[in-house]
């Protein structure tokens, strides 16, 4: 029979590797090189600094930016009122 306190030592591992994804996912910031740094570190830190602003503020792209809802929206504007409604409720076919 399985003791309870290792089903609480396998929960508090699992957890742990789940918690350890969350650490990598975002970048670190470069450090300053502080007062009176030569050019050369000043310019390695703009340029990691550059790298890291630009990771932080790319654009993501995933499920709500599908190609055929942008051009509907493009098409139609914002409301929906096109999709509820049947072109027969419009006006009279005959």
């Amino acid at each position: 029979m399985v003791k309870p306190w290792t089903i609480i030592v396998a929960l508090i591992l699992c957890m742990l590797v789940y918690l350890s994804t969350f650490v990598d996912a975002f970048p670190m910031k470069p450090e300053t090189p502080g007062e009176g740094a030569p050019p050369e570190e000043l310019a390695k830190y703009y340029s990691a600094l550059r790298h890291y602003i630009n990771l932080i503020t790319r654009q993501r792209y995933g499920k709500r930016s599908v190609p055929e809802e942008v051009m509907a929206e493009l098409l139609f504007g914002g409301d929906r009122a096109h999709d509820r409604s049947s072109r027969s409720d419009d006006f009279y076919m005959w």
